[in-house]
């Protein structure tokens, strides 16, 4: 069945709905006084906020007070038009919208920022400003908001849309209210379980001027992530180079290859360092959600709220790889299609000094924290409606320490990669210990000098890097706003109002290496054979998996026992950098309604002020640096709607909007060489991404808890970030001289357009069932070809449910089309498959006090598949496992 034909199939099935059924469950229900809870009623509050907004937006309701309709935030938002979620680890963690990258999109809780820092997963974009949403705990959430046009009332920097978390507040809920949710998750792949649980109290007095609110959150996850990787793809060029005259391709003497097939050979991609993957980790989370609320008068209320997390993210990691480079070891290959699918190589003699292969064992000790505190005030006097906030948000993480460990071998092997399917095959099984040999005992030792002077002759084989990778973001945070109400023609309310932030990113490394002088493999250590079940269904062949490894107890007792000389080498200053903003903004908005049409205009102006400090280095000189700019933008928007009837809503809106650049873009190393006239680095004086954005909608509400809409989307996108090599003239900081030199670094200047629509809706249909669907296509037009990070031209989601009585089940699927994701080592593009997944989840109440759920996540077992430029060059192939797990809830 085609897309078209399902989606022709779903939308049909929607509209052609039996009313009469909806209406006499919404009656009986609602004349009856009953506080209606569950699917039904999450998604009916969904579609009464849409259809009641003053922009075009999207919003995921809870199914009753502590009861998310999935464990993962990120998991249920993805079944918002337009919102597409990338499981690289299994769960969801970023989020892209209308086809614009995690980073360029933007999360508040209340309305507030919230510092942001992650544990080390996405290594490629630690400076980004997206939020890792695993971290968020449903069970506090009333809603989310999604607002895909903004208004001038709202915070800047989304380019996609603005994500605004609502929690629970105690004055909303019943005095008394008591939530406990317990249960036990267990992973397929992982073989492993833990339990998870969460908590909610809530209390206010009979006057309702005072009440309480405390949530907790337990969650522990087992991830057992098995895999294939490519590090690097060199041509068959580099096998030719040095190559002996025995050697043959495609079963032919290379000496007798015609010129067109040396060419056609020299030209074809080799997978020369072809991995075996290994990642494990424990993910454990505990938050706590807290809020007091006190109204001293009847038109002014206070709320202060407390958001805190931990995370522990300890993860081990063992990567056994091959080194397919040197032509001069070559036997033979074979090729088609412009890939070398497969090569074998000699290995080194006894005696002989080299490697042709690598096991890399790592343990990384990983915390996040998250502290967000605000203190909000609400205030009514006549005509008038005031509110504000002020408070502090700090996040930190990384890897502290990280113990790294790795191991050579000498032997032979055959290595091949054509698409889905791998080889790697050694002289010896890859679970002989005794094959994999200290990088001293295979490499024999050098003069080694360290940073304070000492001496030493042997060969590094690891280290342990302190606040490895270590972000810390923290923002002071002020905002005050005013809305009065008109009479002045069309115009019924003005909104003003003004905000503050003090904000500061910096990310450090202190580095370590740990040198041995000593002979040993790694059979004279603790070491493991991983599970073959492990790479079932990767397309692995050969006897490179299963393979030895190592756990974190024997990664550090390895180092203890056999690194006798240690360099502390102190701050990383190539990886440092500080970024300190200050942000003012200050907007004035217009409502207005007249008959049927209603909507919103007004301008936000923005002052951001940069200070960028990081290091920069010319010829042996090494010194800190910095760097001040200050940027302006005024950023006008306009929401305009018209209720074209009773059920039917127009939406049309218009803005300039921006965001921020990375802050490792802002803040690079910069090396200077004045003799060469050339250089690399970050790159202090970039702009804001800006975009002018239109949005248009039409949104029927054929019947109750029932709609159907349709959004064109377009986004105009300039100022986008690229590395690029440009003749710049700059002034050495360290030297003084100013000249002109070729340096790559990011630099503004691109240009971007995304195109899309969706199509989305919900109906209830006969006998309890219901469906949920929408469709999204965005297109960009760009001078890269391949495209904007992330973008997939296709995204389907679908999710039919059932609800009756004391018994409800809902199934939901989900796919993306493929989308690129990053360039990777020599400017390969490298690409993410098409991803499905699929989620089932059923519970029953027992009794309007108990119930039991049971859920089941990717149920395909889906395979998470890179590749480099075309499909059948893979560059990452995993497997995160099926996700099982059964609870109770209990409410009061």
């Amino acid at each position: 069945m085609t897309l078209r034909h399902l989606l022709l199939i779903t939308t049909t099935a929607m509209v052609a709905a039996p009313v009469a059924a909806q209406a006499q469950s919404v009656s009986s229900n609602e004349a009856d006084g009953i506080v209606v809870t569950g699917i039904r009623a999450s998604l009916r509050d969904a579609i009464e906020i849409k259809r009641k907004a003053s922009s075009i937006v999207d919003v995921i309701s809870a199914e009753d007070v502590g009861k998310f309709p999935d464990a993962n935030v990120a998991d249920s938002l993805a079944r918002l038009p337009g919102v597409t979620v990338d499981r690289q680890f299994g769960e969801g963690e970023q989020l892209s919208i209308a086809g614009v990258e995690p980073a360029l999109n933007r999360l508040t809780i209340d309305g507030h920022s919230v510092a942001s820092a992650d544990w080390g997963g996405n290594p490629s974009d630690r400076s980004s400003r997206s939020f890792n949403y695993s971290l968020l705990s449903p069970s506090i959430i009333s809603q989310a908001v999604v607002y895909k046009t903004p208004e001038a009332r709202l915070q800047e920097g989304a380019i996609g849309a603005s994500v605004d978390v609502v929690t629970r507040k105690p004055l909303d809920l019943d005095s008394n209210t008591f939530r406990f949710n317990g249960g036990y998750e267990y992973n397929d792949r992982a073989d492993r379980g833990s339990i998870r649980g969460n908590a909610l109290y809530s209390w206010k007095n009979a006057d309702e001027t005072i009440g309480i609110l405390a949530a907790a959150n337990y969650d522990k996850e087992q991830l057992s992530r098995a895999g294939v990787a490519v590090y690097w793809y060199r041509t068959g060029q580099a096998l030719l180079d040095n190559a002996p005259s025995t050697a043959t391709v495609n079963g032919k003497a290379i000496t007798d290859l015609t010129e067109d097939e040396r060419s056609e050979f020299a030209s074809s991609r080799f997978a020369s360092f072809l991995a075996r993957e290994f990642f494990k980790q424990e993910r454990e989370r505990i938050g706590f959600n807290g809020a007091i609320q006190v109204r001293p008068s009847d038109n002014l209320k206070l709320t202060g709220t407390a958001l805190i997390i931990r995370g522990n993210y300890d993860n081990v990691s063992n990567s056994m790889y091959t080194y397919g480079y040197e032509g001069s070891r070559l036997i033979s290959a074979q090729f088609s299609g412009g890939l070398v699918t497969q090569a074998t190589f000699s290995g080194i003699a006894d005696g002989q000094t080299g490697s042709t292969g690598q096991l890399d064992t790592l343990y990384r000790r990983t915390r996040v924290k998250n502290d967000t505190y605000s203190l909000a005030y609400e205030w009514e006097p006549d005509g008038w409606h005031v509110t504000g906030n002020v408070g502090y948000t700090r996040a930190s993480g990384g890897k502290d320490p990280e113990y790294l460990l790795d191991f050579r071998t000498q032997q032979g092997f055959t290595s091949g990669a054509n698409g889905r399917n791998t080889t790697v095959d050694w002289d010896s099984p890859a679970t002989d210990p005794t094959k994999w040999l200290s990088n001293y005992t295979a490499n024999g030792g050098e003069n080694i000098t360290a940073s304070d002077g000492r001496t030493f002759f042997g060969r590094q084989i690891g280290g342990i890097p302190t606040k490895s990778g270590f972000t810390l973001d923290k923002e002071w945070f002020t905002e005050a706003n005013a809305v009065h109400d008109l009479n002045a023609g069309p115009f019924t309310q003005l909104l003003f109002g003004a905000r503050f932030t003090s904000h500061e990113n910096s990310n450090t490394t202190y580095s370590n290496a740990i040198f041995t002088d000593q002979d040993f493999t790694l059979a004279d250590l603790d070491y493991n054979v991983l599970p073959s079940g492990l790479y079932d269904g990767l397309g692995t062949s050969g006897n490179g998996a299963p393979y030895v490894g190592m756990d974190k107890d024997g990664i550090i007792a390895a180092l203890a026992k056999y690194g006798n000389f240690t360099d502390d080498r102190g701050l990383a200053k190539g990886e440092y950098w500080l970024v300190k903003e200050k942000i003012a903004a200050g907007y004035a908005q217009a409502n207005f309604e007249t008959g049927k049409l209603r909507g919103n205009v007004g301008v936000r102006f923005v002052s951001t002020k940069t200070e960028s400090n990081f290091y920069a280095q010319s010829g042996s000189t090494v010194q800190l640096v910095q760097y001040n700019k200050t940027d302006n933008r005024f950023l006008p928007s306009i929401n305009v709607i018209y209720d074209a009837g009773d059920t039917v809503v127009l939406r049309a809106a218009a803005a300039k909007v921006m965001s921020r650049p990375r802050y490792s873009d802002l803040a690079g190393y910069l090396s200077l060489t004045d003799s060469t006239l050339s250089g690399s680095g970050g790159n202090p004086d970039l702009k804001p991404y800006l975009a002018t954005n239109f949005g248009f909608s039409a949104e029927w509400y054929f019947a109750p808890g029932s709609f159907l809409s349709g959004e064109v989307f377009y986004r105009d996108i300039s100022n986008y970030v690229g590395n690029e090599t440009l003749e710049t003239e700059l002034t050495n900081p360290i030297t003084g001289n100013t000249l002109t030199y070729a340096v790559s670094r990011p630099v503004n200047g691109g240009k971007a357009s995304v195109t899309g629509f969706s199509i989305s809706g919900n109906t209830n249909l006969a006998w309890g069932f219901g469906i949920q669907a929408s469709y999204t296509f965005a297109d960009a037009e760009t001078s890269k070809a391949e495209g904007l990070p992330f973008l997939s031209r296709n995204t389907i989601q679908i999710s039919p449910y059932y609800e009756n009585g004391p018994f409800q089940a809902r199934v939901s699927y989900n796919r993306r089309s493929k989308y690129f994701y990053r360039f990777g080592r020599q400017q390969s593009q490298d690409y993410t498959d098409a991803y499905r997944q699929l989620d089932a989840q059923v519970s029953y109440a027992i009794n309007e006090n108990l119930s039991v759920t049971a859920t089941a996540s990717n149920l395909l077992d889906e395979t998470y598949y890179q590749y480099s430029s075309t499909k059948n060059a893979p560059t990452s192939i995993y497997k995160n496992g099926r996700v099982y797990s059964a609870s109770m809830t209990a409410k009061f």
